[in-house]
């Protein structure tokens, strides 16, 4: 059964909840056959906002399709609450609390109380969140009075760590003049020991020209008089040091991850440094690690689920430029009422042993790089987003998810009518021959209705017959009978469990077909999935060819009768069972262009179920000579579409009771 779920976090804000927000919406979009996704947008604090790239797109659609269900009054299974747990609210039947926890030795008693008393478990994002919260126990009393020893977490803790995040670079202005460069990506604020870093970097190099310190970092966010207090308190602090010769770079504002991904990889890089007090889990030093980089560090805190690598024995060993630190009690300023407490403790860096580090990196440098390179395989290998994908779906869906298997999908059975389609034919051949599941899940029935002497298709089909003779079924007809009659005469003639339409000037993303097929394997109760498309004015443009920053798509509604009386919901490129022809007839010939909607309604009306695949997968393209889209049959067309409509709106206002079931259309019956 499918679940309902919101999200509930910062999932536009640029910060480490907001990165937290948008991982768990990525790992439950990658299982649609288990959850449809909501989202309810919350600030954090003043930092910035993401731009507006492609997924924010997504972000801003699943904003507006949770509004709509809301005015809709409808309802949901689960709360998924990304934040810190004195935010943590009922919201649903079950309740899940995702927070980033904690970097010191205890949480606070309001957190304990808030997951106890709101939420059915919590989910952490490193192990040494886990422990601190399964390992604080306060002396409380209950609501008598009588005393409640060892009174902590009641709830269960789980831990889901982050994947690798595979991005090409992308350079930054900026123009390095030192050759030997430290990297720190940080907010300056009191647990990022940022003024105590810089400090000692620059007396350990202040006579070292080959030295540059980059300090990617802003105080609050990322506006101009942000950047300018950041500016000037650096260099403040810069100030004491009259005579350095070092260099401290400032990068301040919002970088992409590609734009990250080229400060880890500058050739100049020796090693990322953090030596800050804590980390729930320390993205920018799993980002560097993953990129190879070598990381100055403490081994405290957060980032012990990744820096560290098993030797020849076995024995998990943390693969760093290790910085000594002594734990002791968190500073007054740093004491945050309900949530960072007054008697815990975290980790205070070495002075000498950072400086220490810092030239090791330098003069030990082919020893370290070699040791990041070892980290970086070990990352790669044990953090894929499929692993901790998985490993956060289950901890939120409760039980062992079983994946579809490719080997598992049933066969798929293409249909294709081909009518004047020189233009687009050799792009159509080459798109649908590289779907990832083409040559082992796939038939492809192409019927050709050209005239005579209309022979350009031909000649090209018959090339991809002659590479893929156990996909493609083709036939050459005697006349054009209409769009319709030619898709009911190669569904006669196919042999798959499910069906899709091809249309000749639309295109796919290359693992299209696969998404589509596994949604609906993995869903019995569904009959049909559908998805949206970006919309294209241009012909053949491939799916790696959309500019996907400026293309329109639609935005279909999710499934339900009304909708599908609203518009044609599947629209260009759905997939579907087969058995709804044996169920419900064919596709209506008499209309020209309107009767897959006609077809759906018919399936609608009589109790199927459809189901949006929550990712974008085909290009439309608004072809101005279409069969739907030609303005000069506009006429027809709305005719057609009011017919329908009309007949489905009848039986839509009658009353349960008098709703008759939906009889099958003529035509050929399977």
């Amino acid at each position: 059964m499918i679940k309902k779920i919101l999200v509930k976090g910062p999932a536009l804000s640029r910060s480490g909840y907001g990165e937290q927000t948008r991982f768990a919406l990525r790992a439950l979009a990658a299982y649609p056959h288990l959850f449809d996704v909501y989202l309810m947008n919350i600030p954090w604090g003043n930092t910035g906002q993401i731009s507006r790239t492609e997924d924010r797109s997504g972000l801003d659609s699943c904003l507006l399709k949770t509004a709509q269900h809301v005015h809709q009054k409808g309802t949901f299974d689960i709360s998924l609450q990304v934040t810190i747990p004195n935010e943590f609210e009922k919201i649903a039947p079950v309740n899940i609390g995702y927070t980033a926890g904690i970097e010191t030795t205890k949480v606070a008693p309001e957190w304990i109380e808030k997951c106890n008393n709101i939420v059915d478990k919590v989910v952490v994002v490193s192990n040494h969140s886990k422990k601190v919260f399964e390992n604080t126990t306060y002396q409380a009393e209950d609501e008598h009075g009588n005393q409640v020893p060892n009174w902590g977490m009641s709830v269960p803790v789980e831990v889901a760590n982050y994947p690798v995040l595979d991005v090409e670079a992308a350079p930054i202005d900026i123009n390095f003049t030192t050759e030997n460069n430290f990297l720190v990506v940080s907010q300056w604020g009191p647990r990022k020991n940022l003024d105590n870093t810089i400090r000692w970097f620059v007396e350990a190099f202040k006579d070292d020209e080959t030295a540059g310190l980059v300090l990617k970092t802003n105080i609050v966010g990322d506006s101009f008089i942000d950047r300018e207090v950041t500016s000037n308190k650096l260099n403040a602090l810069l100030s004491q040091y009259p005579d350095r010769k070092c260099k401290i770079y400032l990068v301040h504002g919002e970088l992409t991850p590609s734009q990250l991904k080229w400060l880890y990889c500058h050739d100049t890089m020796k090693a990322l440094i953090n030596i800050g007090h804590g980390e729930g889990f320390g993205l920018p030093l799993f980002e560097a690690a993953h990129n190879g980089l070598p990381l100055i560090t403490t081994t405290w805190s957060g980032q012990m689920d990744f820096i560290c690598r098993p030797n020849k024995k076995g024995k998990s060993v943390p693969r760093i430029i290790k910085v000594d630190y002594d734990v002791k009690p968190v500073q007054k300023e740093a004491v945050w009422k309900g949530v960072i407490v007054e008697d815990s403790n975290w980790a205070y860096p070495k002075e000498m042993s950072f400086k220490r580090a810092l030239q090791e990196a330098l003069e030990k440098e082919k020893h370290y790089r070699h040791q990041a390179k070892e980290l970086q395989k070990h990352i790669v290998q044990h953090f894929t987003e499929d692993k901790m994908y998985e490993n956060f779906v289950e901890h939120v869906y409760g039980e062992k998810i079983q994946k579809v298997d490719v080997e598992d999908l049933p066969k798929i059975s293409l249909i294709t009518s081909v009518y004047n389609a020189a233009d687009y034919i050799e792009g159509l051949m080459e798109d649908t021959t590289n779907q990832t599941i083409f040559e082992d899940k796939c038939e492809w029935v192409i019927l050709n209705a050209n005239p005579p002497g209309e022979n350009k298709e031909e000649e090209i089909i018959k090339k991809y017959i002659e590479k893929y003779p156990n996909n493609i079924i083709y036939e050459r007809l005697e006349e054009d009978p209409g769009v319709y009659a030619t898709w009911n005469l190669a569904i006669e003639k196919s042999s798959g469990e499910f069906i899709t339409n091809i249309n000749c000037d639309d295109r796919r993303r290359p693992d299209g077909l696969e998404q589509q097929a596994a949604l609906l394997h993995a869903t019995l109760d569904v009959d049909l999935v559908y998805n949206d498309s970006y919309v294209v004015r241009e012909p053949n443009v491939a799916w790696k060819d959309v500019d996907t920053f400026n293309s329109s798509k639609y935005n279909f509604e999710q499934f339900s009768v009304d909708a599908m009386l609203r518009g044609n919901l599947p629209h260009n490129n759905p997939m579907w069972r087969k058995s709804l022809h044996a169920e419900y007839g064919m596709f209506e010939e008499k209309y020209r262009s309107a009767s897959d909607w006609e077809f759906w309604l018919r399936c609608s009306f009589g109790g199927s179920k459809f189901l949006k695949h929550p990712e974008i997968l085909g290009v439309y393209y608004f072809n101005p000579t279409g069969i739907s889209t030609n303005l000069e049959h506009d006429t027809s067309k709305r005719e057609e579409e009011k017919e329908i409509f009309m007949k489905y709106m009848k039986l839509n206002q009658q009353k349960p009771e008098q709703t008759k079931p939906i009889p099958e259309s003529d035509g050929l019956i399977l």
